[in-house]
């Protein structure tokens, strides 16, 4: 993912509360398409933590685990 990609903005509602959705995108039209295809996006899990890459191999590692417990 380009590092200097955008961080486009989307709002939708559900169940009377308006909810927010970040995309990272080269430009708005991306972004828009991006959007489009979530419709078939397929559920993966639930998110357990986020590292910064500063952590690299502790990390990947640390990921492994969790999806490893997680499937068990």
């Amino acid at each position: 993912m380009g590092e200097d990609w955008e961080t486009h903005l989307f709002e939708y509602n559900h169940d009377g509360a308006t909810w927010s959705l970040e995309i990272k995108a080269p430009s708005r039209q991306d972004a828009q398409e991006r959007l489009n295809k979530l419709l078939y996006a397929k559920y993966v899990g639930i998110l357990q933590m986020k590292l910064p890459v500063e952590f690299g191999f502790f990390a990947r590692l640390t990921c492994w685990w969790q999806n490893r417990r997680a499937r068990a």
